[in-house]
């Protein structure tokens, strides 16, 4: 099952995400993922304030729930003050049909 694993916080990202991708890369459960553009350029429709801001994301392909939380707690985001991990599951891909 794919999950995304969401990183969010304030102030500046987490460095040594290392560890994590080299383990899910090695699993062969890494699908990917990215480091996102400063908050500061996001656009918020409609034009409000936004939530704590997310400045990354992985998206995973795992056996299970706990194998993502268990991946999501390398990451030093679900460690820092200020920082969290989201696991939450991809319930279907939106480009399946085409």
């Amino acid at each position: 099952m794919k999950y995304l694993l969401i990183l969010r916080g304030e102030g500046e990202p987490c460095p040594g995400r290392d560890d994590f991708e080299r383990i899910a890369c090695d699993a062969g459960e890494l699908v990917g993922g990215e480091v996102l553009a400063d908050p500061q350029l996001a656009v918020h429709v409609p034009d409000r304030v936004a939530p704590t801001p997310i400045d990354a994301y992985y998206l995973i392909d795992v056996e299970s729930r706990e194998r993502a939380v268990e991946l999501a707690r390398l990451l030093p985001d679900a460690r820092t003050v200020g920082r969290s991990v989201e696991v939450r599951a991809v319930m279907h891909s939106t480009a399946a049909d085409y």
